[in-house]
This record gives structure tokens, sequence and C-alpha cells, in this order.
């Protein structure tokens, strides 16, 4: 029910930003929606604590609409920065790492999940916000340099 949740939000957002293609920049969408994911992720762990059913099905609902809009816009992004010539492989290269990432993902999660849910929801969430903050740090680190 939960993945559910997600699906269904993950479409109604793309299908609101579809209405408005060129209103917000995909780089924007990219980390604006790892912010919500984070949110959604944070709203995991209070389900969690609180043992409330309602708030996890708003967090499935919050999380799906940081992912939908995400991929639609990180593919959009990878268009627009790939040359033409190797975009079937940077695409495929991108599915991997992404695959490969979540294969990591869950083998770190699933002992602390083991332990305690709300750990590893609070862990997601903190993992979210990094990514959520690593286009910025990056400007800054830049803009620091001599």
């Amino acid at each position: 029910m939960l993945l559910t949740c997600v699906a269904v939000s993950a479409l109604a957002a793309d299908a609101v930003l579809a209405r408005f293609p060129r209103a917000v920049a995909p780089d924007t969408v990219v980390w604006a929606a790892a912010l919500v994911q984070a949110a959604g992720l944070g709203l995991v762990a209070v389900a969690a604590v609180a043992g409330q059913g309602l708030t996890l099905i708003v967090a499935a609902f919050v999380l799906g609409i940081g992912e939908g809009p995400q991929l639609a816009a990180l593919f959009a992004v990878r268009h627009r920065e790939s040359p033409e010539r190797l975009r079937g492989q940077i695409f495929t290269t991108g599915a991997s790492l992404k695959i490969t990432g979540f294969a990591l993902g869950a083998a770190a999660a699933g002992p602390v999940a083991s332990r305690s849910l709300t750990a590893a929801a609070a862990a997601a969430a903190g993992v979210a916000l990094l990514a959520a903050l690593a286009p910025w740090s990056m400007r800054m680190a830049a803009r620091a340099r001599p």
C-alpha cells in the first residue's frame, strides 16, 4: 500500500509539473525534490516513534511528490548535458549507478532497520538532506577558491 501511495503521488506531481514545463528549471527540481524526500523520510521517522499509521501514509505521499519530479528532472539534465553520441551510454551508466546505490543503501540500512526503524528512517532523511545540499556546498567551495 505504501509503494502505491508513493507511485500515485509521484504520478500526480509529474502531471502537475508537465502542465507548466518551464516553471522550474530541472536543476532546481533535482535538489528541491531531495529536500522533499528528506522531509518525507523525516515523517517516516516520526511515524516510527509515534506508531501512527496515518503519518506513515502521509510520508509515503510526500516521498512520491519528491521522487517523481526528481527522476523526470534528472533525465532532462542528463539529456541537456550529454553529447548526443554518448547519451545511450550515459543513461545506461546512470541507471547502473542508481541500482548499485540502491543495493548499497539496502545493505547498509538492513542491519540498522532490524535494530531501529526510527534510526534507519532518520539516517535515510539525513542522506537525502546531504544529497540536496551537495550542489550548494560545491558552489560555495568553488566560490571560496582563489
